[in-house]
C-alpha cells in the first residue's frame, strides 16, 4: 500500500526523474526523437522545482514511487506519473483517489484531466476509475516544441441529486 503526502521542495530533481521515466515508457513511437526527449525532461524539472507546493506523492518504506499534480489547485490534473518498476500495482490508484478527494473536498463537482491520445495505458487506467472522454484536440506545446494531440477525460464526483425533493413511502 503507498502512503500519499505532499511533496517537499527539496524532492524536486526526484520527482522530475520519476515523472521523467513515466513518460519515457509511455511515449514509445511518439517521443523517441532525441530533442524532444530533453525538452521533456527539462519540462519536469522546471515544473517539480516551480510547483511542488501542488505536488503529491507516493510512498513505498519511504522511497518516492509516483506523485501527481493539480498545477491550478483547481479541478484539474496536470499530472500523475508512477515509476515504470512500480505500476500497475495500486499507486496510480492510490494518487487518483487522493486527488479526486482533495479536488471534491474544495467542492468541485468533476475531476478533469487529459493524456496524450497515444497514450493507451493511461487511457485505459482513467477509463477504468470512471472517466469518460470529454474532447480531443492537437495544440501546440511549447515544452515539446511540436503539436500534441490529446483526449480530455472527465469523472463526475459528486452524485446528482434526484427526484422532487418528496421522499417515497
Amino acid at each position: 500500500m503507498a502512503t500519499i503526502r505532499n511533496a517537499r521542495a527539496d524532492e524536486a530533481d526526484v520527482l522530475a526523474a520519476i515523472g521523467f521515466r513515466a513518460w519515457d515508457s509511455s511515449s514509445e513511437g511518439w517521443g523517441d526523437a532525441p530533442d524532444i526527449r530533453e525538452s521533456a525532461y527539462r519540462s519536469f524539472e522546471t515544473f517539480t522545482r516551480n510547483h511542488w507546493l501542488s505536488i503529491d506523492i507516493a510512498e513505498r518504506a519511504g522511497q518516492i514511487v509516483g506523485w501527481g499534480a493539480r498545477e491550478k489547485l483547481d479541478n484539474s490534473m496536470t499530472d500523475l506519473w508512477v515509476e515504470p518498476l512500480f505500476q500497475r500495482q495500486g499507486v496510480g490508484t492510490a494518487l487518483l483517489a487522493h486527488l479526486e478527494k482533495e479536488i471534491a473536498g474544495h467542492g468541485h463537482e468533476t475531476a478533469l484531466t487529459q493524456v496524450h491520445s497515444e497514450n493507451s495505458p493511461a487511457l485505459a487506467f482513467f477509463r477504468k476509475a470512471g472517466y469518460g472522454v470529454s474532447w480531443m484536440t492537437t495544440a501546440w506545446s511549447p515544452k515539446l516544441d511540436r503539436d500534441v494531440d490529446t483526449v480530455g477525460l472527465v469523472k463526475r464526483l459528486i452524485e446528482e441529486k434526484s427526484g422532487s425533493g418528496y421522499s417515497e413511502f
